[in-house]
């Protein structure tokens, strides 16, 4: 039994390496590029290019450190505390600076927002995270849309999340799938059902249910 959990602890510490890496060096990938071409011929936009590699640097270092005080066992009050469902807009936001346009939409039909668990608002916010990055690296797509649904069900309720994007796989981006397969974890070890996949009338979909009690 106790081999089963130091396994699964590893492998959630991985999901979140993953997580946290792909994110915050493809933003400042993208970034820095952008700097670089308008450096000389328009310094204030290469400055806000570089502004944003200097915050997503503080981020990825926050989060590291996080990772890794978790890790040694430190006290978790010292931990810088995880994202929740109210950081997904911003999230969202910066996928703009990325080139990539995005909308998010909040459905929150029995006011159930402020009340959706910190596991489940995370689970949510890495979700999007891993979605619009996977759509930022691999697709054709120039817009996506991510849409929450907070949703009353019985005694329960559940916070669904859809990222879509209408673009198609773009040649030689293929990544190892570690993502997708994240995703996929995170999702069932809080109790709920992800499903990802290409969709019908093209482009590609990343939806998650997560269930909580109300």
């Amino acid at each position: 039994m106790r081999d089963r959990s130091v396994v699964d602890e590893r492998v959630r510490i991985a999901r979140e390496l993953h997580d946290v890496v792909a994110h915050h060096v493809a933003l400042m990938g993208v970034q820095a590029a952008a700097a670089r071409r308008v450096l000389t011929v328009d310094p204030p936009a290469a400055a806000g290019a570089l502004e944003t590699v200097e915050s997503s640097a503080r981020s990825a270092v926050t989060e590291m450190r996080s990772l890794v005080g978790t890790l040694r066992g430190d006290d978790a009050e010292s931990r810088t505390p995880p994202p929740t469902l109210a950081d997904v807009p911003a999230l969202v936001a910066q996928f703009d600076t990325l080139g990539l346009g995005t909308t998010y939409v909040l459905v929150d039909v029995d006011g159930l927002a402020e009340r959706v668990p910190a596991a489940a608002g995370f689970g949510v916010y890495r979700v999007v995270q891993e979605a619009l990055s996977n759509v930022r690296a691999h697709s054709s797509a120039t817009f996506a849309s991510v849409t929450v649904r907070v949703v009353r069900a019985g005694d329960g309720a559940y916070v669904e999340v859809e990222v879509l994007d209408g673009g198609s796989t773009l040649a030689g981006t293929a990544g190892t799938g570690l993502g997708l397969q994240g995703i996929r974890e995170r999702v069932a070890a809080l109790g709920g059902e992800a499903d990802i996949g290409p969709r019908a009338t093209g482009g590609f979909r990343v939806r998650a249910r997560i269930p909580f009690l109300v």
